[in-house]
């Protein structure tokens, strides 16, 4: 993989570092796209999301989160951030029988106009080369009993850099508990905790072979390697006063010694409109979420403000969830 300038030196540079790898502290690990975070509100909250995992969006932070809910549920998220790159999701999420649902998703994430150059500095072509990475999948959750719930979703990930790709396929697994706590002392205040526990990317390696991206420009070169994605460990905690505020706390780890926090708070000021706000691995987060009940159908607007990490700039992220 050495020989191959363009792979690493143009794309994982700029299109990966940039992209959300060198923002989360991810910067040269396969699949960094992933540790961007997905949906307004788990943004808003600094990303602390593991032990609540609910909503359309849950899923991704938690699998066992999504049988919390009976209702169907679709949801869009988009992100435009600066240097060009773009994060786009889409899910949806319907009941099944006994307490379990089914969850089928699509992730895309990419950037444009990147120049490919040999190991001199020399532009290889007058045409720009692009960067993209989906994420699609399925994922089953279930309550067993009222207090647990379990979950594991499985995903097919494809990156393309110019005419080189590489494909795998992963898994995570997850476990949420819910505690009554009424009857504490902690019952005027905080009368239900939640913890979360996930391992992600269980399995995923990339195989690029890069001989025929060189071969289109007449050069006898090229390598074959694996990517490995190292496995990521999540675990959280929430205390919760329904339909009035929360507090979360998150922690992860991953196999590739790189270590996050995540805090937020929320506080519905009414039934249709709510405030957030966090610290993702001490950046400061913060939104808001707007509800609008009209019969059967709920529609939801999140909005979240995240802040510069490493120089490139502020961002802002928008999801639209429909509930039915």
């Amino acid at each position: 993989m050495k020989k191959c300038v363009l792979l690493y030196t143009v794309v994982i540079l700029l299109a990966l570092v940039q992209m959300g790898a060198a923002e989360d502290g991810n910067g040269g690990q396969p699949g960094a796209f992933m540790d961007l975070t997905l949906g307004a509100r788990p943004a808003a909250l600094g990303g602390a999301f593991t032990a609540l995992a609910e909503d359309g969006i849950g899923h991704f932070y938690n699998p066992a989160g999504s049988a919390q809910s009976r209702k169907n549920d679709v949801t869009f998220s988009y992100r435009a951030m600066h240097l060009g790159r773009r994060l786009g999701m889409t899910s949806v999420s319907i009941p099944a029988r006994e307490q379990a649902r089914l969850s089928l998703f699509w992730v895309h994430a990419g950037t444009s106009d990147l120049e490919a150059r040999d190991e001199q500095g020399i532009i290889l072509s007058s045409n720009s080369v692009s960067y993209s990475e989906n994420m699609i999948g399925m994922n089953f959750s279930k309550g067993f009993i009222p207090e647990l719930l379990l979950g594991g979703k499985v995903y097919y990930l494809q990156n393309n850099i110019s005419n080189i790709n590489a494909n795998t396929i992963g898994a995570d697994f997850g476990a949420l508990v819910k505690l009554d706590m009424r009857k504490t002392f902690m019952a005027g205040t905080f009368p239900l905790l939640q913890f979360g526990l996930t391992a992600e990317r269980i399995g995923a390696t990339y195989k690029w072979v890069t001989a025929s991206f060189w071969q289109s420009y007449g050069r006898e070169r090229g390598a074959a390697a694996d990517e490995k994605f190292p496995i990521n460990f999540r675990g959280g905690m929430a205390l919760r006063n329904p339909n009035k505020y929360l507090l979360a706390f998150d922690f992860e780890a991953s196999t590739a010694s790189i270590v996050k926090t995540h805090i937020g708070a929320e506080y519905s000021f009414n039934r249709n409109f709510t405030f957030r706000a966090g610290l993702d691995d001490m950046h400061p987060t913060a939104g808001f979420g707007l509800l609008k009940r009209m019969d059967k159908i709920a529609v939801r607007i999140d909005l979240s403000y995240l802040t510069d990490k490493v120089g490139e700039g502020d961002d802002v992220l928008v999801s639209f969830d429909v509930i039915f």
